[in-house]
C-alpha cells in the first residue's frame, strides 16, 4: 500500500523538522558548555608564576 504524495511529503518534512530541532539543541548545548567553561576560566583566581599571558579569547 503506498502513500498519498500529499502524506508522505509532511511524514517528510516532519522527520526533517525533528532533525533541524536536534540539531539546534545540540548546537545550543555546545555552546552552554563552552560558556560554562568560559566562565570557569576567567572567575579562576591568577596564579603568580603560571598562566599569566594566557590569551582567553582564542
Amino acid at each position: 500500500m503506498e502513500l498519498p504524495a500529499s502524506i508522505a511529503a509532511d511524514a517528510a518534512l516532519a522527520r526533517q523538522n525533528v532533525a533541524l530541532s536536534a540539531i539546534k539543541q545540540s548546537a545550543e548545548q555546545g555552546k552552554a558548555v563552552a560558556k560554562i567553561l568560559e566562565d570557569a576560566t576567567r572567575s579562576a583566581p591568577a596564579s603568580g608564576t603560571r598562566g599569566t599571558h594566557v590569551n582567553l579569547s582564542v
